[in-house]
């Protein structure tokens, strides 16, 4: 989210974009914090105050150096895919416009964890994947940012933007993105335009956390 907002104003749009997932199975301590930006903020805080953590997080941050370079490309391109105003179009234009907006913000989200940041919340080997492993009561809100970046639903809507196998339906006033199976074609998931947006603003949210507390270490938040 952007540096304009307040750490206040995006806990409630963390609340308003988990609101929308309920029906897709997120439902975690994280989901269902008041302050989930702020609350995650301050256990990523907690978790840099391990002395041992950090110095493994050293070493595996020198071997994998892509990480902050992948982070910085997807901030730049979310940034300018914001500034996109779809809005001062001709009306004809618009609808087309507004997907390309949703699109150019997703596209980003849903491919950088598909790639690096991924492996590093979720995949064994990590250093933040093998903390949360051992110490869930301690990081419970990182460890259900995880178990977030694991959801079924959302696999499947990564996948299908992964392989660039997903479409965008109208149903009277509604807008659905499918995934599909790129081999086959058979639809793995559909989500309304509320919903998908959802999984991009907590991951973004995420990402920003991950960014500036654990991985650069701005502490700007």
């Amino acid at each position: 989210m952007p540096a304009k907002y307040t750490q206040t104003e995006k806990d409630e749009i963390l609340r308003k974009a988990f609101s929308k997932l309920k029906e897709c199975g997120v439902s975690s301590k994280w989901s269902l914090s008041s302050q989930p930006f702020s609350d995650l903020c301050r256990e990523s805080r907690l978790l840099m105050e391990d002395a041992v953590f950090v110095k493994v997080l050293d070493v595996y941050l020198t071997t994998h150096n892509i990480l902050p370079i992948a982070l910085n490309m997807f901030f730049t391109h979310i940034s300018m895919a914001a500034r996109a105003q779809w809005y001062n179009v001709p009306d004809d234009l618009r609808p087309i416009t507004a997907r390309g907006w949703f699109l150019g913000r997703w596209i980003p989200t849903f491919l950088i964890v598909d790639g690096p940041i991924g492996r590093f919340i979720s995949k064994g080997g990590s250093p933040l994947f093998l903390q949360l492993q051992n110490n869930y009561a301690k990081y419970p809100l990182l460890a259900s940012a995880r178990d977030f970046m694991n959801n079924d639903i959302f696999r499947q809507l990564r996948n299908g933007f992964g392989h660039w196998a997903f479409d965008w339906e109208v149903v009277g006033k509604d807008s659905y993105v499918v995934a599909y199976d790129w081999q086959n074609g058979k639809s793995t998931a559909r989500l309304h335009q509320e919903q998908a947006d959802g999984f991009h603003i907590i991951t973004f949210a995420l990402l920003e956390i991950m960014d500036d507390i654990i991985i650069s270490r701005r502490n700007n938040l």
